[in-house]
């Protein structure tokens, strides 16, 4: 009998500890139950929000741009006092598409004269004559683009009423291009809000040249 008693009251431990591990389990089962539902709730709404982000890019690319607009043309408007000082600025840039488009093939005309006497080699005559070829090609090619305004204005007026419906185009174009190289493209790694302020000056002028009507400013 007193060899059997220890082995009695080790069994006995040995069921008491089993006991106590199945309630720590069964309680930790409940508590993780309790636990999942909070954080299944979580993770749906989270899991929902990011499919309506991704479910409109349209919606936010509309918004993302019209903020942007919309604050360079309230910052046009208070320094100037007139809401639409950049639609009328555009009008006087449509009026003007002959003398910019004479400017634009001046300046292309002298890099277009600098690089055929490059091509054609007349740099390397002997003495002042190849030093002076580059710049005397250069100078007579913008002389011809300079005095281009008027075959400009008789294309336009040839082209009626196209030509007017253009004139805003061509005259946006270049400077949204400008805006784009400049500050647009070269944001395109920062931070969310500074591509936001870079995004400021394409937007407002794609707005004003929205908001001109062909015709309508003189």
């Amino acid at each position: 009998m007193s060899a059997t008693a220890p082995d009695a009251v080790k069994a006995q431990q040995r069921r008491a500890l089993r006991r106590a591990k199945m309630r720590a389990t069964a309680l930790d089962g409940a508590k993780a139950k309790q636990c999942k539902g909070p954080r299944r709730a979580r993770r749906a709404g989270t899991q929902s929000t990011l499919r309506l982000r991704d479910s409109n890019p349209r919606l936010r690319w509309v918004f993302y741009n019209g903020a942007a607009a919309g604050a360079g043309h309230l910052a046009i408007w208070s320094l100037t006092g007139d809401p639409m000082a950049g639609a009328a600025f555009m009008g006087r840039m449509s009026h003007s598409v002959p003398q910019l488009a004479a400017a634009g093939l001046t300046f292309g005309a002298a890099v277009a004269g600098w690089k055929g006497a490059v091509l054609v080699k007349l740099h390397r005559l002997p003495g002042l004559v190849g030093l002076a070829a580059r710049p005397v090609c250069a100078i007579a090619a913008a002389m011809w683009g300079q005095g281009t305004a008027p075959l400009v204005a008789d294309a336009m007026a040839a082209m009626e009423p196209w030509g007017s419906l253009l004139a805003p185009l061509a005259a946006a174009g270049p400077v949204a291009a400008a805006c784009w190289c400049g500050l647009d493209r070269r944001a395109a790694e920062l931070r969310p809000p500074v591509r936001w302020i870079a995004r400021i000056p394409l937007a407002t002028v794609t707005l004003s040249a929205l908001l001109y009507a062909p015709g309508a400013l003189l």
